[in-house]
């Protein structure tokens, strides 16, 4: 179970930054909508480990440049 975390922790946060980079648009407006949701769960308690949270900043990080590398802030309108 202890794996388990820290395979979310890869994954989760950078997926989010991307769905909430396509929902609103804009990448720093996900960012920052990212780091707030984990922030106020490590404050509620759900992490059990510091490296679980170090992994999901860098997690957070990495999405951040799919973000950029596949410009998927740009609207593209038909």
């Amino acid at each position: 179970m202890e794996l388990y975390w820290y395979m979310m922790a890869m994954v989760v946060p950078a997926v989010t930054v991307v769905f909430f980079t396509r929902m609103t648009r804009n990448k720093y407006v996900a960012v920052i909508l990212t780091f707030l949701l984990f922030g106020v769960s490590i404050y509620r308690g759900f992490y059990h480990s510091e490296w679980v949270i170090f992994i999901d900043a860098l997690s957070i990080v990495l999405g951040y440049m799919l973000v950029e590398l596949y410009s998927l802030d740009k609207v593209d309108d038909e």
